[in-house]
């Protein structure tokens, strides 16, 4: 299969990400107003093993060049922009949730000043994930000569994250051991991976169906080492479907068009999303909770509100020039077409 068609279909993979993401963040939110049928709560438990690990899997794959070239570059070109970006969105989240809306979810966010030096460390928002991705590509480029020993380092501590024999303080800390394996193997060994599904995506989806079916059963019934094990597992099996059924999208004209523009935007989404589902679940718990089967049609229109939202914010920002919203400012005398480039490509690559 030709590299062309390789990146659709993990631009079509990113794009069910950010989608799985919002109906998460909007079945929370509306689940605090009682205006959420618990289907969408097992929804999500079903998709919870897939939804990250294919996002970070699918940003390790499209940053594998990336992450071979010297730090200085790399970290010029794709950290320094993220860095960027998480100090930004943090600081706007704060102001909001602080001055304009109360974060039902998390009450305390926008509460101290102190969140804006811990979040450095331990961030309890859901910019947790630019936070993630800045130090994943470090670890990439810095560990890359020894990716052969650091690789099975990473899926054994994954696995005992998994199996809570590690147990870090902050959620946020949980996922970046949970989530290190899918972007590392992604960046160190996307060539092969996607050698291997594209030669046999039917084979391989179905193999990894069967898996992940069984393994949802199962891991209901398992705890500790047994149920980490089952769990990083069900992930990579998660992610063998996920590739398959992306590649099926990918292949059809209409779902390639729709879902390649999202993976193509999915910063614009990602960092702003929360807000606008916070606003929306509340209005809709205000003035239409007594609105007939709110509880069913509420979840998928808030989503499909707020990734619509989303994108027409960001369409009008760079419109009226605040393009530093999205991307890091240069200084006009270190710009180059070469670093305007990387710089334009940082939003496909969150």
């Amino acid at each position: 299969m030709a590299t062309k068609d390789r990146i659709a279909w993990l631009d079509v993979a990113k794009g069910a990400s950010i989608l799985l993401v919002v109906t998460l963040h909007a079945t929370l939110y509306m689940r605090q107003y009682d205006l959420a049928s618990y289907g969408y709560a097992q929804l999500n438990n079903l998709f919870a093993p897939v939804r990250m690990p294919l996002f970070f899997a699918v940003s390790g794959l499209l940053g594998m060049r990336a992450v071979t070239r010297g730090f200085g570059d790399l970290f010029t070109g794709r950290i320094a922009a993220l860095l960027y970006l998480f100090a930004l969105w943090t600081l706007i989240r704060w102001v909001y949730f602080g001055n304009v809306q109360t974060n039902v979810l998390t009450p305390e966010e926008g509460r101290t000043m102190s969140e804006l030096v811990t979040a450095w460390i331990a961030p309890n928002t859901g910019i947790w994930f630019i936070w993630a991705l800045a130090i994943f590509f470090l670890l990439a480029n810095l560990l890359y000569p020894v990716r052969h020993v650091a690789f099975p380092i990473f899926v054994v501590l994954a696995f005992l994250t998994f199996g809570g024999v590690i147990e870090p303080a902050a959620y946020s800390q949980r996922n970046l051991i949970w989530y290190a394996p899918f972007f590392l193997g992604g960046a160190w060994y996307g060539a092969s991976i996607l050698h291997v599904i594209t030669a046999r995506p039917v084979t391989i989806g179905l193999a990894g169906g069967l898996v992940f079916a069984a393994l949802s059963i199962a891991v209901a019934h398992l705890d500790g080492l047994s149920f980490g094990a089952a769990r990083l597992a069900l992930s990579a099996a998660g992610l063998a479907l996920g590739a398959a059924v992306s590649m099926a999208l990918a292949a059809f004209l209409p779902s390639r068009v729709v879902f390649t523009y999202l993976g193509r935007n999915t910063l614009a989404i990602y960092v702003a999303h929360v807000m606008i589902v916070a606003a929306l679940a509340a209005l809709l718990a205000t003035y239409a909770a007594d609105a007939p089967m709110v509880r069913y049609w509420g979840v998928p229109a808030i989503v499909a509100a707020a990734v619509a939202l989303t994108l027409g914010l960001r369409m009008i920002v760079e419109a009226g020039g605040l393009t530093w919203l999205y991307t890091l400012p240069r200084a006009p005398f270190t710009r180059s077409r070469r670093g305007d480039r990387r710089t334009a490509q940082t939003a496909q690559s969150v």
